[in-house]
């Protein structure tokens, strides 16, 4: 998908004042070491970073789920040939397991910032656990729907009422394998719910990565709320483009996500449609059960009579006006890049492990372990290995 990343990474360097290295994975979507890169070019004028392997880093995982165990040793050893230039051995330096730290493994500060965009989430535990990372969280995809949605704050056809209504529920489901299956579940269930439009009601619509970056004027005009089927659904909150999309288009919603999803969409200062909607599928900590209580919610709606559903799309509409009005407000981005600050600030200060640095002193020069051909760097990372996996 082609998103301005660096745009986004920048408004991060510059909103931490420039204190750290800034890296992140581009293009946009992408998971693997030979798509991390970083900041170094956008530095503001008159700025130099600190020597080699003493600067602050902050490692933005923020545009996807956490996964540790995609980094971790053992995956390396299959991405061997996906190592950037400045990917070195770091025998010697005590580490267990570098994990996203191999990008830059003579870095020797005592920890790195790690940027994500998910709560309630196993995987932050199992960064933190490495003495490694520490983590920070911030609302990343807020900043890249505004840039997306943009054009729904002025299109009237949004709201045209001269179109008709051709169902109550609009449902967009792009992925059914991996972390979304529980989609297939979903619409499988879907089977015996009258009022759904699954999918664009435009028949030459063509559903690609690049969809979920776009929004289709008809598809909103025509449906009364959107099912959001967010991109993890388990015990973590991780809300994306999809959650937004609706809030921007002025539409209401229910969403699948983590339990708390729609609180934390509240702490920004939304609303969300009870009572309208019954939401206490929001506190349910079972998956299975959540998913049933959305599922009853839409059955009760359609099968209320037409005096009360108008009286339930009535009451939500005022409330997705405001929500509109809220996300297009500067007062949302404020909240969000004070959320940042304040989350990367509240931890604590990066240092230096002058030992390791003392150690890194004497390895090869700058200049020789940057040149470094990609044989040689993948043999020092194959020794490295097979070092660690003796010592065990």
């Amino acid at each position: 998908m082609s998103i301005p990343t660096y745009n986004l990474y920048n408004f991060v360097t510059q909103a931490l004042k420039n204190k750290f290295l800034v890296k992140h994975f581009y293009p946009w979507g992408e998971k693997g070491f030979k798509n991390i890169t970083d900041n170094t070019s956008d530095k503001l004028p008159g700025y130099t970073y600190p020597s080699l392997g003493t600067q602050p880093v902050l490692m933005c995982h923020d545009q996807e789920p956490l996964d540790f165990d995609l980094y971790s040793d053992f995956q390396l050893q299959h991405e061997l040939d996906q190592l950037d230039n400045h990917t070195q051995e770091c025998v010697g330096f005590g580490y267990k397991d570098l994990n996203l730290r191999w990008n830059l493994p003579f870095c020797c500060t005592n920890h790195w910032v790690l940027l994500h965009s998910e709560l309630n989430s196993p995987e932050v535990e199992k960064y933190e656990s490495t003495g490694l990372f520490k983590c920070a969280y911030w609302w990343s995809h807020a900043l890249i729907a505004l840039d997306w949605y943009r054009f729904a704050r002025y299109d009237n056809r949004l709201t045209d009422k001269s179109q008709p209504i051709k169902a109550n529920f609009l449902i967009y489901a792009r992925g059914t394998t991996g972390k979304r299956e529980y989609r297939k579940t979903f619409l499988e269930h879907l089977q015996h719910i009258n009022s759904v439009q699954l999918g664009s009601i435009d028949p030459t619509a063509v559903v690609t990565s690049d969809s979920s970056a776009t929004y289709d004027p008809q598809d909103f005009a025509q449906t009364r709320c959107s099912i959001v089927l967010e991109t993890v659904y388990d015990q973590r909150i991780h809300l994306t483009e999809k959650t937004l999309r609706p809030i921007a288009c002025g539409h209401p919603f229910l969403i699948l996500n983590g339990p708390g999803a729609l609180e934390t969409i509240r702490s920004y200062g939304f609303k969300t449609f009870q009572p309208y909607i019954n939401e206490s599928y929001d506190k349910e900590q079972s998956p299975t059960k959540r998913m049933d209580m959305v599922l009853r919610e839409m059955r009760r709606i359609n099968n209320s009579s037409e005096k009360y559903q108008k009286y339930i799309w009535d009451g939500c509409a005022e409330i997705a006006a405001y929500n509109k009005q809220l996300f297009f407000d500067d007062k949302f981005l404020w909240r969000v890049k004070t959320e940042l600050r304040r989350n990367v600030q509240n931890l604590p200060q990066v240092t230096v492990d002058y030992k390791r640095l003392r150690r890194l002193h004497t390895l090869q020069g700058r200049k020789r372990r940057l040149e470094m051909n990609q044989v040689t760097r993948s043999d020092r990372v194959k020794l490295y290995l097979k070092l660690k996996s003796v010592s065990i």
